[in-house]
């Protein structure tokens, strides 16, 4: 997976290599099989698999579009958003990753409640492809909370609801680096 992502991670974070062939480098040609034989492996594995495809597809289609309109890429960091859920991420296992995939969902359900807002006034083509991604960011926000769900083997409405209350915060907060996921701007 790590070998697969690897022209992805160059391009975005090094600006190494060319993105249109990035185009051609979106098979995983080998299924992906769990270390362990936790119930949960296999179906975590195949869901996350899925997601990483369709993301960097989403990707991908960003970069053709910037390109189109005469945008040039330029990496940046990520948000104090993010940065701000995944601290709170609980450090032993699978607590750490029942946590990363709750992060996960917020994040997703976030991007989905930007894109709907942002879509009706940007043109009509990109008003539809964010509309696009926003079907899509919903369904993955409801795949990180089933898996979390599975994982956990018991209920999660309390740790869900202590990232609300860290999630709401950190949207609230004024924050300097205004990107798709911030805070209010300074």
């Amino acid at each position: 997976l790590l070998a697969w992502l690897k022209p992805y991670e160059d391009y975005t974070y090094r600006l190494v290599g060319d993105w249109r062939a990035l185009a051609d480098h979106n098979k995983l040609n080998k299924r992906m099989v769990p270390k362990s034989d936790r119930p949960y492996s296999q179906e975590l594995i195949d869901k996350m698999v899925m997601l990483i495809k369709e993301e960097l597809h989403h990707f991908y289609q960003v970069l053709e579009i910037a390109q189109e309109l005469g945008i040039e890429y330029d990496k940046l960091t990520s948000s104090r958003y993010a940065r701000g859920l995944l601290t709170h991420v609980r450090t032993y296992e699978p607590a750490a990753l029942i946590d990363k995939l709750i992060c996960g969902a917020y994040i997703e359900a976030r991007s989905c409640e930007r894109f709907a807002a942002i879509a009706p006034h940007v043109d009509e083509r990109l008003g539809q492809f964010y509309i696009s991604l926003l079907r899509s960011e919903a369904r993955h926000y409801q795949d990180y909370l089933t898996l979390a769900q599975q994982i956990a083997g018991e209920d999660i409405s309390e740790r869900i609801a202590f990232f609300a209350n860290i999630e709401a915060e950190l949207i609230k907060s004024p924050d300097g680096d205004f990107k798709f996921h911030s805070g209010m701007p300074v």
